[in-house]
């Protein structure tokens, strides 16, 4: 299935794609973040030297953003999106594909989020970009 974008996100890439000249895979809005997926390699372009193209970004857009560098690899991709990974593994079962994310206990509770808010948008960008169905924090 194909991604489908409303005229707001689009608007949102189009705005960050000529700030920063990085392309974007995907892009979400939640809770006054947003959210780009940009492409393998891109991400030194879309943070900028000390982080210029991000900040003008986030001035112009008028809200904070976070940028992720996509892979092909669902495993690899979740080793960029969350940083603090010790390990990462792919299960299928059931013909559920599920993330198993093993992380160092003191930080647990940043790559879950505040009522769960990091998770839900990983979860989010992972079922878009991978068709994976759950990702669980160990």
């Amino acid at each position: 299935m194909p991604l489908t974008l409303d005229t707001e996100t689009i608007r949102l890439i189009n705005l960050f794609e000529n700030i920063t000249g990085a392309t974007v895979r995907d892009c979400i809005v939640e809770e006054g973040i947003v959210y780009y997926v940009v492409d393998e390699g891109k991400i030194r372009i879309a943070i900028g030297k000390n982080g210029s193209a991000i900040k003008s970004a986030e001035k112009i857009i008028g809200k904070k953003i976070k940028v992720f560098e996509f892979d092909k690899d669902p495993v690899k991709f979740v080793k960029k999106m969350i940083p603090k990974t010790i390990d990462v593994e792919l299960k299928v079962n059931d013909n559920k594909r599920i993330i198993f994310v093993k992380v160092p206990k003191k930080d647990k509770p940043f790559v879950i989020g505040r009522n769960g808010r990091n998770i839900k948008i990983y979860r989010k960008i992972l079922e878009r970009n991978h068709k994976i169905d759950d990702i669980k924090v160990r």
